[in-house]
């Protein structure tokens, strides 16, 4: 719905917050994370469902039953955009800090991983300069970046709703849900259209 801008539902320059205009946390660093994690399971489309949260983790399916699981506590400190993946085997968690941990170093088994220190927007401008000579898909490319911010409206909308939703991705839209599907987008301000 319309309202009327209101510098209270702003707090300061954590703009994230923004008073429901910007999804808090879930959008805001959820893109950051999910991109990883769409990246790791071969850039594929968003999950398919999406279910309320429960004791601070909210799960959500791919089409073939992978879950990717957003959660807001019980990270090990390895920088600001933490994911874990995992497996049959364990897990792997890393970050923005180049760190893995593991449980257990038997993943590691016959593979080599150099840790990578500094700041990994580095690798972003790396990749795009080579990109723009290869004319090859940057990894930080649209529709990754699309694919992860789509889950991470989803995710929002079901923890709004404290339901869960089903997302066609042919149709970009929630499955027999007009609730959900309203939240999709808001009313704009006169003279603004899309």
């Amino acid at each position: 719905a319309w309202r009327p801008f209101n510098a209270k539902l702003l707090d300061g320059f954590n703009f994230e917050k923004g008073g429901g205009l910007v999804g808090g946390g879930v959008l805001e660093w959820g893109s950051h994370c999910v991109d990883l994690c769409q990246w790791a399971v071969n850039d594929c489309l968003p999950p398919v469902e999406y279910n309320a949260p429960k004791d601070g983790q909210l799960v959500a399916r791919y089409e073939d039953g992978v879950e990717l699981i957003f959660r807001e506590t019980g990270w090990i400190p390895l920088g600001s955009c933490p994911v874990r993946f995992e497996g049959e085997d364990g897990w792997v968690e890393a970050g923005d800090s180049g760190k893995l941990v593991l449980s257990s170093p038997t993943l590691l088994a016959g593979r080599s991983v150099e840790e990578i220190g500094g700041y990994p927007a580095t690798f972003h401008v790396r990749d795009f300069l080579d990109c723009v000579k290869t004319r090859r898909l940057p990894k930080g490319n649209a529709q990754a970046a699309c694919n992860a911010h789509i889950a991470c409206h989803a995710a929002n909308i079901a923890l709004h709703l404290n339901r869960q939703v089903r997302f066609d991705n042919q149709t970009n839209s929630f499955i027999n849900d007009e609730a959900a599907n309203r939240l999709r987008s808001e009313a704009l301000r006169e003279p603004w259209r899309i």
